[in-house]
């Protein structure tokens, strides 16, 4: 356990900001569609599509 856990810090930076969609029950995917896609809404169905490997290679410099 950590015993500093009441410490504050001072940094006053933002680290993260969530987004989430208002969500309005107006169409919905039947089961079977749901479960391969994943979800249950059309609007947050986001199938991933890889870039090409010459676009943006997100390769670490450290």
């Amino acid at each position: 356990m950590n015993d500093n856990y009441e410490v504050t810090r001072n940094c006053n930076k933002e680290l993260a900001r969530c987004y989430v969609p208002i969500q309005e029950m107006n169409m919905v995917y039947n089961r079977r569609e749901a479960l391969k896609k994943g979800t249950l809404f059309p609007e947050l169905y986001r199938p991933y599509t890889p870039c090409d490997k010459r676009e943006g290679r997100g390769e670490y410099y450290g």
